[in-house]
């Protein structure tokens, strides 16, 4: 009898008052939610205001983020207090804001594996009006390349949220830089001694920088010129070619010199033989020249290891366990005048060999080569220089290491705060002796598709790089979620007077639940929030460490 009154119609307007009265009862409980956490995250904000560094401060005319993104002063609240009220926006998807058109390759992978926001704006990207774009309050990975969104928006309020990562550390210049990386590597290494760190050993693993002058000070300028007048230099470079390579700010293999005999004779014109060292100004090194690389077919080879610092409050950093290999264009000797022999940059392979070949034929294994580090292994032990297990037991913890000193060297100048993280490319160098050195540091490192299988690997990457972001945004959600309950439990609506323990919840820690999967090639390598040398899974010892 009711049904044929549901199919008759009759019933029809109780049952949709019915639902209405029960949509009104589920947003006027949604609506309590979000109202108690905007109350919460309001003073979360003034909690955590302290950290941050000089933000801009809302404007009512067009702001200079270059997206033509509207601000508003209460995004924050609403964005953080949207994702408490609806758990499975963090939970279950990835809401990432990705620039630059779809054929850029990190772009095509945010577009085809997250929720993609603001999927339609570029930094390049002309806007139609004022304030066109809006942003969503699912957003929960800023990964642009313009890496001071927090000159534009003020941090915590504007943008910068709570339940939000940002791909970028203000003060990153420290490491990315190879001036400042230089300068606080050789202030890093003297900190040694008036620590009173006598062991040779803390030293010499800390040392992953081949010897380097700055040309801008006046004392190292000095130094470095005086080594062109000893009698071991001429020998050298007589045996073993160039000695030292020089290296501005630039990257992509730009600003490089090998100093061979027509480059050194330029360079102790300009500086006079050393006369002129202090009044040349030029942010310029000169590092020692590794003559001795191991070669994979009579080729130098180089391999970029992608390393993430996922938080600066605590510092927390992860390693992923496969490395891009890179293979010069020319065929290696110390006496060879070609850059394409010294220097493997992908862009300088490309440009070097593209006058002889299609860009198809560019994309070949014979430059670009697609195999893991376990290659190498395997390639050491066919030549008796290594034994089944090499690369666990040396070659990563080596890496490893470099990574966590270079980090220590670096960070004094991070603004701390969670949301606060950097995806680096950190390229090094194997010499002969199966040492391993740092070349260069490249932030915003270039993802290409050269090969169909470093598509793959790619794809993969950021695949685990999103799962890991949002790992340590899970895991804070939760932490929030167990204060709300306390909150409620004892009937309680401030926690201005609970600075602390907010302060301690709003520091990143991985919780169990959401621990990363075992397909997830992240590897974590540094978390200051553990104790001892625990903080460096054990690769810095206790002694090392005063």
């Amino acid at each position: 009898m009711i049904i044929a009154l549901i199919i008759k119609g009759i019933l029809a307007p109780f049952i949709i008052v019915l639902l209405y009265s029960n949509s009104k009862a589920l947003q006027n409980q949604e609506q309590q939610i979000r109202n108690f956490w905007e109350n919460i995250f309001g003073e979360v904000y003034q909690i955590r205001k302290q950290t941050f560094v000089k933000n801009s401060a809302f404007k009512p005319e067009y702001n200079q983020s270059r997206y033509n993104v509207a601000e508003s002063p209460v995004y924050c609240k609403k964005s953080d207090s949207y994702k408490m009220a609806h758990p499975d926006i963090v939970l279950q998807d990835y809401y990432v804001w990705r620039d630059y058109p779809p054929s850029n390759l990190p772009k095509k992978i945010t577009l085809d594996r997250t929720y993609a926001v603001l999927d339609k704006v570029s930094p390049s990207k002309i806007a139609s009006y004022k304030y066109e774009n809006q942003l969503p309050l699912q957003l929960g990975f800023i990964y642009t390349t313009v890496s001071t969104l927090f000159n534009n928006y003020v941090w915590g309020k504007g943008l910068g949220c709570v339940l939000q990562k940002y791909s970028h550390i203000p003060g990153k210049s420290s490491v990315a830089m190879k001036n400042q990386l230089i300068d606080n590597f050789m202030r890093y290494i003297r900190d040694f001694e008036k620590k009173n760190i006598t062991n040779p050993e803390c030293k010499r693993n800390a040392s992953f920088i081949p010897e380097t002058y700055r040309l801008n000070d006046e004392d190292d300028c000095k130094a470095f010129f005086e080594t062109f007048k000893t009698t071991d230099y001429q020998k050298r470079f007589k045996k073993y070619g160039p000695q030292y390579i020089l290296k501005t700010n630039q990257h992509r293999g730009e600003g490089i010199t090998v100093l061979f005999e027509n480059e050194t004779m330029e360079l102790l014109e300009e500086y006079d033989h050393g006369q002129e060292c202090g009044n040349i100004s030029k942010q310029v090194i000169a590092q020692r020249y590794i003559s001795n690389p191991f070669l994979y077919k009579g080729h130098k080879i180089e391999f970029r290891i992608y390393y993430t610092i996922v938080s600066t409050k605590p510092v927390i950093a992860y390693s992923y366990s496969r490395a891009l290999i890179k293979r010069c264009a020319k065929p290696f000797s110390v006496h060879s005048t070609e850059k394409g022999a010294h220097v493997c940059n992908t862009a300088i392979v490309k440009n070097l060999v593209k006058t002889d070949k299609d860009d198809d034929e560019i994309e070949d294994e014979e430059f670009f080569i697609d195999w893991y580090l376990e290659g190498l292994e395997d390639l050491l032990i066919k030549q008796g220089r290594a034994k089944k297990g090499w690369l666990q037991s040396y070659l990563y913890p080596k890496i490893h290491r470099s990574l966590i000193h270079m980090t220590k060297a670096t960070y004094h100048s991070f603004a701390r705060d969670s949301t606060f993280g950097e995806f680096f490319a950190v390229d090094f160098l194997l010499d002969d002796n199966l040492d391993v050195w740092v070349l260069e540091v490249n932030y915003n490192p270039q993802i290409l598709s050269v090969t169909p299988d470093r598509i793959k690997r790619n794809y993969k990457m950021l695949e685990d790089h999103f799962e890991l972001q949002y790992a340590f945004i899970k895991s804070k959600l939760y932490r929030l979620s167990q204060l709300g309950k306390a909150l409620i439990k004892k009937d309680t609506k401030s926690i201005i007077n609970q600075s602390k323990q907010v302060e301690e919840l709003l520091r990143d820690k991985l919780e169990p639940q959401f621990e990363l999967s075992k397909e997830n090639l992240y590897i974590k390598i540094m978390d200051e929030g553990l104790p001892g040398t625990q903080a460096y899974t054990n690769l810095i010892s206790k002694e090392c460490l005063k």
